[in-house]
C-alpha cells in the first residue's frame, strides 16, 4: 500500500516561514570579520631604483612599472587581501613553534646585496632559527598556553627530532614561511621539488648574510601539510638564475624601457605541460596591459586553449592520429612560439627537466 505523502497546506507554510523569520538576523560577525580582513594599508607607489626579494616572482614588466611608481589598474580585490593576511597568519603558526622550540634567534631581518654595475636586491628574511631546544622546557611553555593540541604535538616533535638528528644543537640558519594551496601543495608532493622563485628569494638572504644554508618552509592552508626544502649559497645554478634576473631588470631600468609583455601560455617543464601564466592573470597591471578588467577574463580566454592543446599533446605523445583540429592546435602552438618538436621529443616518455 503506498503511504499517503501529507500535503502541505497554505498555514504549514505560513508557520514555517515564521520560524525561519525568528533566526534571519544574524550577529553581523561575519560581515565584520569579512571587513577587517579586508582593511589592509594601500601604500602609495614610490620611485624606487632597486629590487625586492620578492620581484622574482612577478613578471618583468610588473616590476618595471613598480619602481616606476604605476599606478596598478588591478589593486588587490578583498579576497587577494586576505589570502595575504592568511599567508600571515600561517607564517605566525611556524614563528609560535620555532618560539616554544627555543631556536627562534631572529625575525624580519633586512638584508641587502648589490653586484658591481647591478641594482641592488633588498629583502627580510622572515626567521633566522638555530640553536639547542630544550625539550623539557618546551613542554613546561606549551602546558601553560591555549593552544589547540595540533600544535602542540607539533612544536613536540619537531624539538624531539632536532635533539635526535643535531644533538649538539641545530645549526643557524635563515627560515622563509610560505603557505600554500592544497593543489600546489599535491604538486610540490609529486614533483619533491620547491618553487623556483622562491629557491631565489631565500638564496639571496644567504648571499646577503653570513649564512651558507637556508631553509623554504611551506604550510598548507587547507590541511596543515608541511614541507621543507634546502637551499644552498654554493649552489651556482641558483645563483645563475639570480643574478640573470638582476641583470636584465638593470637593463630595462638603465635603458628606461618597458620590458615585453608576458605569454598568456606558458609550457610547464616541470609537469610537461602547458598551462596558464599566473604572472599575466594576477598581475596589478592586467587592465593597463592586457586589456582584461579581471583574472576571471583572463581564465576563460587561457583555460580552452590550455586544455585544447595538452589534449592534443598527449595525443601525438601517444601516437594517436591527427584530425584537422588537431593540427590547428599544433599550429597554433607554433605561431605562439613554442618549439613543438622539441616539447614532444623531451617530453614523450614523461620526462621532465629541472626549471
Amino acid at each position: 500500500m503506498t503511504k499517503r505523502v501529507p500535503r502541505v497546506t497554505k498555514r504549514m507554510r505560513s508557520l514555517k516561514a515564521k520560524r525561519f523569520a525568528k533566526v534571519k538576523h544574524t550577529w553581523g560577525v561575519a560581515a565584520q570579520w569579512n571587513k577587517s580582513m579586508s582593511k589592509i594599508e594601500r601604500r602609495e607607489p614610490k620611485e624606487r631604483n632597486y629590487l625586492w626579494a620578492t620581484d622574482m616572482s612577478k613578471s618583468h614588466v610588473d616590476t618595471f612599472l613598480d619602481m616606476k611608481a604605476t599606478k596598478p589598474s588591478n589593486p588587490p580585490n578583498a579576497r587577494a587581501l586576505r589570502k595575504f593576511e592568511a599567508g600571515d597568519v600561517f607564517e605566525w603558526i611556524v614563528k609560535l613553534i620555532l618560539m616554544r622550540a627555543g631556536i627562534l634567534k631572529h625575525a624580519q631581518i633586512r638584508c641587502e646585496y648589490q653586484y658591481k654595475g647591478l641594482l641592488k636586491m633588498t629583502g627580510r628574511i622572515d626567521y633566522i632559527a638555530g640553536g639547542k631546544p630544550d625539550l623539557k622546557k618546551v613542554k613546561a611553555d606549551l602546558e601553560t598556553m591555549d593552544l589547540p593540541d595540533v600544535f602542540k604535538r607539533g612544536a613536540l616533535a619537531i624539538v624531539s627530532q632536532i635533539k635526535r638528528q643535531y644533538p649538539k644543537g641545530l645549526p643557524e640558519m635563515p627560515f622563509e614561511v610560505k603557505s600554500i594551496s592544497s593543489f600546489i601543495a599535491d604538486s610540490m608532493e609529486r614533483k619533491n621539488r620547491s618553487i623556483k622563485h622562491h629557491r631565489e628569494q631565500i638564496f639571496h638572504y644567504l648571499k646577503s648574510s653570513r649564512y651558507d644554508t637556508g631553509m623554504l618552509i611551506y604550510l598548507c592552508r587547507d590541511d596543515l601539510r608541511m614541507f621543507e626544502y634546502p637551499v644552498y649559497l654554493a649552489d651556482k645554478t641558483i645563483e645563475k638564475d639570480y643574478k640573470k634576473y638582476i641583470k636584465t631588470m638593470t637593463d630595462y631600468y638603465k635603458r628606461d624601457e618597458q620590458p615585453p609583455l608576458e605569454d598568456m601560455i606558458v609550457f610547464d617543464e616541470d609537469a610537461g605541460k602547458f598551462s596558464k601564466n599566473f604572472k599575466v592573470e594576477y598581475s596589478k597591471y592586467l587592465k593597463k596591459l592586457y586589456g582584461l578588467k579581471e583574472p576571471r577574463n583572463f581564465s576563460e580566454i587561457a583555460t580552452p586553449k590550455v586544455m585544447r592543446w595538452n589534449r592534443v599533446l598527449s595525443r601525438v605523445k601517444n601516437g594517436d592520429k591527427m584530425t584537422d583540429k588537431n593540427n590547428e592546435a599544433l599550429a597554433e602552438m607554433k605561431s605562439d612560439g613554442f618549439n613543438v618538436k622539441k616539447i614532444i621529443r623531451e617530453f614523450s616518455n614523461g620526462e621532465s627537466n629541472e626549471e
